[in-house]
C-alpha cells in the first residue's frame, strides 16, 4: 500500500481510513474446485490434497482405485464420460 496514492481511503495507510470506515466484516466464502483431467475429476480433486498424501504416505493404494472412488463419490468419478453417456 503506497502512502503517495489519490485515493482517499489509502492516502494515510489504514490510520487514513479510520476516519471514513465504521466496521469492516469479513463473510467467510467456501469454494469448491474440482481439478479435471482428460474429462475426469483427478484422485486430489475429489479428496482433496491432504486426504490423498495421507493414503500415500499410510500406503493404502487399495484407497485409491476406481472402485472405491466410485463408491465413495457416486458417478462423479467418471465426470464429462457420464454426462455424454446420459445425452
Amino acid at each position: 500500500m503506497s502512502t503517495g496514492s489519490t485515493n482517499p481511503f489509502l492516502a494515510g495507510g489504514a490510520g487514513g481510513l479510520a476516519g471514513q470506515v465504521r466496521a469492516v466484516h469479513t463473510y467467510p466464502v467456501r469454494e469448491i474446485y474440482t481439478i479435471i483431467s482428460a474429462g475426469r475429476p483427478t484422485e486430489v480433486g475429489l479428496r482433496g490434497y491432504p486426504a490423498v498424501q495421507t493414503i500415500i504416505a499410510a500406503g493404502a493404494d487399495d484407497q485409491r482405485g476406481d472402485d472405491v472412488l466410485h463408491r465413495v463419490f457416486g458417478d462423479a468419478v467418471r465426470g464429462l464420460e457420464q454426462l455424454r453417456r446420459s445425452t
